[in-house]
């Protein structure tokens, strides 16, 4: 049996060093986690690969000068474009004939999904909360607001002759609409619509969305730029709720711009290796389809990218931070995922996975 075809193909990341932390052996796994191919990593020494103070180099260090194996239930791997993997560790010793440690060998498993379903989930019991307050709170708050929406009306009615007074009417109306909107918004959390997929051409479904919000990118003389994928797929998907999250998204996008600048709407078949194919249920694994909303905006802080997706969250100085987690549900719903990357001052990308039809 070739056993370095078999270390070669396992889904984990294998990196073999010799007693002078040498890399003399990286696998494909290895390859996609590092974003590094092993050409350009084997023979090389582990410490111009990685940091010197990254846990990999320690543990492996360790290992070849005591013969011990070393682990770590959560390391970080830093790609080579500096983003940071969460991943398992384990190392252990490569013992030559007679018996003194030759090398040692690492293995890593890449945490991001379990990190993000974990994340997932904690957001769905927040939603769930939300969705259990909301259902409380809407029949106790809007029978109030119909009665003072109806009183309003009625004194709207009396004051037809005093515009200034009537100013003051319309206001009242407008407000009361406005919590009105607001409880559908949290019923929406706690019922969410179900959705009714069919076959879609996804480039028509950006194409409307673009059309709804081509007269504000107008006036804050915002390009919108297309990069469609032309040989891309159907999707499955549901295209009045999937016009709602790229509405969300592509209004996001144009907030966080000032005047002037362009956005970018691409498309492309999923080479991720996270979300580029999903399991549906049923049908095994499906490939996914990216959909990108990319601006030139402000970028999202550091501290607030991690709570994006949360409820009530919101960076912006007006809403009510509930769009995102919208857009989230809705995605779950079709069994895809949404994933945003952002750097401040640099601009926002959003990439919205989403399913194949077949």
């Amino acid at each position: 049996m070739n056993f370095e075809a078999v270390l070669a193909g396992l889904p984990d990341a294998v990196i073999a060093v010799d007693t002078e932390l040498r890399v003399v052996f990286w696998n494909s796994a290895a390859e996609v986690l590092a974003e590094r191919s092993a050409r350009r990593a084997e023979g090389r020494l582990l410490k111009e690969v990685f940091p010197g103070d990254a846990s990999i180099v320690r543990r492996l260090a360790e290992t070849l000068a005591s013969g011990e194996s070393r682990s770590e239930a959560e390391a970080l791997i830093e790609r080579a474009d500096r983003r940071e993997v969460p991943v398992s560790l384990v190392t252990a010793a490569l013992f030559g004939k007679d018996g003194n440690v030759g090398g040692a060998v690492a293995v890593l498993r890449d945490l991001s999904r379990i990190r993000q379903l974990e994340a997932e989930v904690r957001r769905g019991e927040t939603l769930a909360s939300a969705g259990r307050m909301a259902v409380g709170l809407a029949h106790e708050i809007r029978n109030p607001l119909g009665a003072i929406r109806g009183a309003v009306q009625l004194l709207a009615r009396e004051l037809a002759s005093e515009p200034r007074l009537t100013e003051y009417t319309t206001v009242l109306t407008s407000e009361v609409d406005r919590v009105n909107r607001i409880i559908e918004m949290l019923l929406n959390l706690a019922r969410p619509v179900p959705v009714r997929p069919v076959p879609l051409n996804l480039h028509q479904l950006l194409e409307r969305v673009a059309l709804l919000t081509e007269e504000g990118a107008r006036d804050k003389r915002i390009a919108i730029v297309r990069r469609y994928d032309p040989s891309l797929p159907p999707i499955l998907g549901d295209e009045d709720r999937l016009v709602q999250v790229f509405h969300n998204l592509v209004r996001n996008a144009m907030d966080a711009m000032k005047p002037g600048g362009t956005l970018t709407l691409a498309t492309k078949v999923s080479l991720n290796p996270l979300f580029g194919k999903m399991d549906l249920g049923g049908g095994g694994a499906r490939t996914m389809v990216e959909a990108h909303v990319i601006d030139e905006g402000s970028g999202i802080p550091a501290a607030a990218r991690a709570k994006i997706f949360d409820p009530f969250f919101t960076t912006k100085d007006h809403g009510l931070g509930l769009g995102l987690a919208i857009c989230h549900q809705i995605l779950e719903q079709h069994r895809g995922a949404i994933h945003v990357d952002s750097e401040e001052g640099r601009g926002t990308t959003v990439t919205c996975f989403l399913p194949i039809a077949r």
